[in-house]
């Protein structure tokens, strides 16, 4: 009889990680969120939903790193995780409300603001995009030759950003913010230093690239489904992308200028997808609901593809209606009204064929199961002694789920009378 494991405390240093990094990013949050209600000129609706992305995706970064911390203490990404959501929630604060306190707060305090949110860009950057996925989904390295590069590029890193942090003059090229922490003794053979600062960067983002490729390749089945749900996150970030050029197309169909204030669908699709990644990362290394991202990414390109020929139908019968009834009548509405008919008549077939399609690709193992069940269902139908029904059932079982044993019970008649 094997002995359950006890469950495992969590020790004084974890507990002290999580409620550091739970406690910073929400008191950031909200000092940010003071100054933009106070003094931002932007539209409430845009106002109130970029705030509540911002804390939210901060905050997210900070629970799901105690989540994994208080699962697994001690795991790496757990508490890159915990660092990256003060780090996130101080860089968005400094984006959203430098130009509002700029006229309201003393200059030196101004230069040291923003000489502070400058220089913890990098790290809060390189954290997300780089050192991040180069540990997922283990923590570790992907094997010990990765050691003297990475060991490489964190020095690198580290001596470029205190040379920047004590370099003289403007730290930001184009604006006048003089470095208020500048020495006149500086080195200027530092300079190359400073320089490769943002090339390290994009360094550490291939290597990231570059570990979870291979980790795919070499991983069995559950390390790949984790990377897969990592990969969804990161796939949804070109839609901030969409949603900047559909913000452009209507700012020219409509005539506004480019100052325009951002509408609240840009600031929504830009922002939001963000949330999808701490979200992921999470869920993949607790290994929570892990085998339902092949349905999920079905699901949604599913509903993605349906969605599209369902507008592009209603479209098309709008246009092509009021074309043919406007030589009889004013047919607006009976187009319209003709072209909704058509696109709920056309819902459900659409759906089902889309989703075929799409599971045969992307949910395969859905797709088999469908399958499998019903080839056995068609076979029961004409199936009548028992053992070659228990020899069916157990070779389906053993054929979907891959069992490491296989067994059927069946029910005896029950006896009435006395025993």
């Amino acid at each position: 009889m094997t002995e359950r494991p006890t469950p495992h405390r969590l020790g004084r240093f974890s507990f002290t990680l999580i409620a550091a990094s739970i406690t910073a990013s929400v008191a950031i949050s909200l000092a940010m969120d003071v100054v933009l209600i106070r003094y931002s000129t932007d539209a409430r609706a845009v106002v109130a939903v970029g705030t509540a992305i911002f804390n939210g995706t901060a905050i997210l970064l900070s629970l799901v790193g105690g989540i994994i911390e208080w699962q697994r203490p001690g795991h790496a990404i757990g508490r890159l995780l915990m660092l990256a959501g003060p780090l996130y929630a101080l860089v968005s604060a400094g984006w959203s409300t430098l130009n509002l306190l700029q006229p309201r707060i003393d200059p030196f305090a101004y230069q040291v603001v923003s000489w502070t949110e400058y220089l913890l860009s990098w790290p809060a950057v390189a954290l997300i995009i780089g050192w991040i996925p180069l540990l997922f989904p283990t923590g570790h390295l992907p094997g010990p030759r990765w050691r003297v590069p990475a060991l490489a590029t964190l020095s690198l890193f580290g001596i470029g950003l205190i040379a920047t942090a004590f370099r003289p003059g403007p730290f930001v090229t184009g604006f006048d913010l003089v470095n208020p922490f500048g020495v006149d003794w500086w080195p200027i053979v530092l300079q190359p230093l400073v320089d490769a600062v943002p090339l390290v960067v994009l360094a550490t983002l291939l290597m990231g690239v570059a570990a979870v490729i291979i980790r795919y390749r070499r991983g069995d089945r559950i390390v790949r489904l984790q990377i897969r749900w990592f990969v969804t996150a990161v796939a949804l970030i070109p839609l901030a992308g969409l949603g900047i050029l559909i913000e452009l197309a209507l700012r020219t169909l409509t005539g506004a200028g480019a100052d325009a204030p951002n509408s609240l669908i840009t600031v929504s699709v830009s922002y939001a997808v963000v949330l999808a990644l701490p979200i992921a990362i999470g869920m993949a290394v607790t290994r929570y609901r892990l085998y339902e991202i092949d349905r999920l990414v079905s699901r949604t390109i599913g509903w993605t593809l349906v969605t599209g020929i369902l507008v592009t139908v209603f479209g098309a019968t709008v246009i092509g209606l009021q074309a043919v009834l406007d030589r009889v009548m004013q047919g607006q509405t009976l187009a319209v009204a003709a072209s909704t008919l058509i696109a709920f008549a056309l819902f459900q077939p659409v759906r089902r064929r889309v989703q075929a399609i799409v599971d045969h690709r992307f949910d395969r193992a859905r797709y088999d199961g469908d399958r499998t069940a019903a080839a056995f269902a068609e076979r029961l139908r004409e199936q009548v002694d028992l053992a070659d029904l228990e020899a069916d059932i157990a070779g389906v079982v053993d054929g979907a789920l891959r069992p490491t044993t296989v067994g059927v019970w069946i029910r005896g008649r029950a006896q009435r009378g006395p025993a």
